[in-house]
Parts: structure tokens; sequence; C-alpha cells
């Protein structure tokens, strides 16, 4: 079965993601090409050697992962070796899940972030006119959450816990908004940031990624963004 067959412009994604997941090997392939990783990696200053996993074959193995009903480590390497063996590979690859952790706790969150939102102005771009509200504008919802972080120095001083949690018993916590397409449900940008402080409310955040928003587009958000000054601001934007 090829990825054509399932993603057409009246797939579910509920039907996409289970011929993903039902698909050997790194079916990602077929959806998030290497010539894209590749130009994204390149705009970073980025590692030149990687081994068996290389940039995409561990981004494939890492959304096959995250998708799966196994979401271990071994069953994501175990796909990485069946690729090889259908591309007709003859090197023998270790079922050790430890140079599979490395690539992965290695690879830039600028690359991750830049490919999202690429692949989500792809959709928008893509989308067929008679999916977009009353066949003339792209709604994108707007909307924030706080998170709770990998407790690591490194977070803990980007995004420091709550004060009303003991030093060191505690979570980094982080504030994000989010601006996704209601149409195709992809995230178009995100904004992050510590979860309280001076510019570290939702509506601050939003100013950050704002030019998300294009001429004709229509912004779908709670009653905690119905102020005048975003309205200004996106209809500044064109929005």
């Amino acid at each position: 079965m090829s990825i054509n067959s399932i993603v057409t412009p009246i797939s579910h994604p509920r039907t996409i993601l289970a011929s993903l997941i039902e698909k050997d090997g790194l079916p990602f392939r077929d959806i998030l090409s290497s010539e894209a990783i590749s130009q994204s990696i390149q705009e970073i200053s980025y590692r030149n050697r990687y081994g068996v996993f290389s940039p995409d074959i561990m981004l494939w193995a890492w959304l096959s992962q995250a998708i799966d009903s196994d979401q271990s480590l071994d069953a994501a390497v175990s796909r990485v070796i069946a690729f090889h063996l259908s591309q007709g590979r003859e090197e023998t690859i270790s079922s050790s899940t430890s140079a599979y952790s490395q690539a992965r706790s290695k690879f830039p969150e600028e690359v991750l972030s830049n490919l999202v939102r690429q692949s989500g102005k792809q959709l928008e771009e893509n989308i067929p006119t008679s999916w977009l509200w009353q066949m003339l504008y792209h709604l994108k919802l707007v909307d924030g959450s706080t998170i709770s972080m990998t407790d690591t120095q490194e977070n803990q001083a980007l995004y420091p816990q709550p004060d009303s949690q003991k030093k060191g018993v505690g979570f980094p916590i982080a504030r994000i908004v989010t601006v996704i397409s209601c149409v195709t449900g992809a995230v178009l940008d995100l904004a992050i940031g510590p979860y309280s402080g001076k510019k570290t409310g939702e509506h601050a955040l939003l100013r950050q990624i704002i030019d998300v928003f294009k001429k004709g587009d229509v912004a779908l958000g709670d009653c905690y963004y119905a102020s005048y000054f975003l309205m200004a601001a996106l209809k500044k934007n064109g929005g």
C-alpha cells in the first residue's frame, strides 16, 4: 500500500494514522522527505557524523514511535532494522537502543520546530477551497496552556518551578501558546516561555507568533483573547 492511497483530500486523520501504524519499517519516509530534513539541518550548526541513525532515519523512527501502540525504544529500533532489510542493505544493525537514544537526545529542537512550521504551512497551502470557512477563509485556533518540563538544571533556569513547590521536589513549568489550523489540525506555530513573570502571559506569547495570521484569516479563541489590543494587532496584520 502506497502512502498516496491513504492520504487523500477525503482521508480522515484516524484512518491515516491507523494505516501508518500498520505499515512496517519507516512509513513517514513517504511523508517527510530526506531533502526537507537535510535542508533544515543545514540551516543550523549540527554534527556531521551520524552512523546508522542519520537525521532522517532517526526522525522517521521517532515519529513512528510516537504513534505506535508499542512506544518502546526496542520497537523503534526494530522498525529501523526492518527498513534497512527492505532496502536490501547487507550491513548488520545492532538491536541495542543506545545509539538511537543518543541520536534522539542530540537532535536539535530548532530543526523540529522548523519542520513543524514548514509542514503546517504546506498543508494550509494545499487545503481545497471547499474545506475553508464559507469557502474563503482559513480558520485558525489560538489557545494556551502550561506544561510540566523535565527536571534538569537548564529547564529550572529557563522555566522555574512554582513558588508553592519546595525547591528540589517540584518540576519546571512552562507556558505555551499555539496556533492550530481548524481544518487540518496541524500546529502552525508555537511560542513558549516561563509560566509567570513579565511578558509571559498568553497575549505576550501570541504576539511573538502573530505573523502566522495572514490577510483574510479568521482567528478563533476563547474569551481570554477578546481584547481591543489583540484585535487591532490582528487587523494590522491583515487578519
